[in-house]
């Protein structure tokens, strides 16, 4: 077996004339003989065992009441705004039991802004589910731009003007690994349409006018 060295602020190469370096590139061998010295990248060490990528979704599945409380609250902003919607999905480990939480987002024009703030003491944020306006839901590249650093489970819920559509995922390191639904929720209660989630309201807001916009919204001649 060959040395394996991590190039670290102020590495220096070592002696050695075979060895391994990992970077923040990758894994390479790098060799020095008399008449050369080199670095090759490599996907891995021939003596170690295999691996693969995964995740395993270690907490229990996320009741389909808590589910359709936000596909209640994403209709609402939907018929009143056409646009997006965010919830925050928390868990509280002792009570094994979820939670959702709406921070503050302003809407408009099939997207949103928001900030996450704080995660109450004594929950865990698992992730987010958000809504698509009219679309299907998929993930978005706005969407993999907004969870590249934000680890955990994310829902995309769509077609919000008829039967919903769902997208689920974990995100780990900015990897995206999708995930069936049905692995992630029980089923919603067949009692009719999930109803309003009115108190949440108070957290959404109209996405303010262009500052050239006139008065009534429209945009100003240039």
């Amino acid at each position: 077996m060959f040395p394996v060295y991590l190039k670290e602020p102020g590495f220096a190469p070592p002696r050695d004339p075979i060895y391994y370096l990992v970077t923040r590139d990758g894994l390479f061998q790098v060799k020095e003989s008399v008449a050369f010295r080199s670095a090759v990248r490599v996907e891995g060490l021939q003596w170690l065992e295999a691996h693969q990528e995964g995740v395993t979704l270690k907490l229990p599945p996320v009741p389909g009441e808590i589910l359709g409380r936000a596909i209640g609250l994403f209709r609402e902003v939907f018929r009143r705004y056409g646009s997006e919607a965010i919830v925050l999905l928390h868990y509280d480990p002792g009570a094994g039991r979820y939670s959702l939480a709406v921070p503050d987002q302003y809407v408009g024009g099939g997207h949103l802004t928001y900030a996450l703030g704080p995660t109450p003491s004594g929950l865990v944020r698992v992730g987010t589910i958000h809504s698509h306006a009219g679309a299907e839901a998929f993930h978005s590249a706005l969407d993999d731009r907004d969870e590249r650093h934000e680890d955990g489970l994310h829902v995309t819920v769509g077609e919000m003007d008829g039967p919903v559509s769902l997208s689920c995922s974990l995100v780990v390191d900015g990897r995206r690994f999708p995930l069936m639904a049905r692995d992630v929720f029980t089923a919603i209660p067949r009692d009719g349409d999930p109803e309003v989630w009115w108190d949440a309201l108070v957290h959404i807001h109209a996405e303010p006018p262009p500052r050239d916009a006139a008065a009534d919204g429209r945009p100003s001649g240039v």
